[in-house]
């Protein structure tokens, strides 16, 4: 694995434990080079795709690699959050949809380039949670279920 890969790792578990998320996914994209895959769990457990080879590494397993700076990331509790998927309404406590967003977009912002980050939390509905995906320079996308929504 290269160092930016580890970094990856590192990087996504350090926002996957400060933000409380079920799950966080980098899409390492480069120019000249197949995207590379980095998805760590709750239990900060990391699944790394580069081309077809799939890459396990357990939360146990120490990373030789420092985490990207990011900003201050606060979690929200999932029983503060509630979406209706028919009509997209969210409820939340003032500014933490955005703070979340915007959290997610400087975890994008982070690896630079065409890297996707994209990040699922828990709400009071335990069968739908939320995802936020970002890309630099792209508007964030909240989804939930079937339904997606610019923010």
């Amino acid at each position: 694995m290269t160092d930016e890969v580890l970094s990856a790792i590192a990087t996504a578990r350090a926002f996957t434990q400060a933000a409380e998320a079920q799950s966080t996914v980098l899409i390492l994209d480069r120019p000249g080079g197949e995207p590379t895959m980095v998805e760590v769990d709750e239990w900060l457990d990391a699944e790394i795709t580069e081309g077809d080879e799939v890459t396990a590494v357990s939360s146990s397993t120490v990373i030789e690699a420092s985490a990207r700076p990011l900003p201050d990331v606060r979690p929200t509790p999932p029983t503060a959050i509630s979406i209706d998927v028919q009509t997209g309404e969210i409820e939340a406590p003032l500014g933490a949809i955005a703070h979340l967003a915007d959290a997610v977009l400087a975890l994008a912002t982070a690896f630079g380039g065409r890297t996707v980050a994209s990040v699922e939390f828990a709400t009071s509905d335990p069968d739908t949670p939320i995802t936020f995906a970002a890309r630099v320079g792209e508007r964030v996308v909240l989804a939930a279920g079937d339904e997606q929504f610019e923010l």
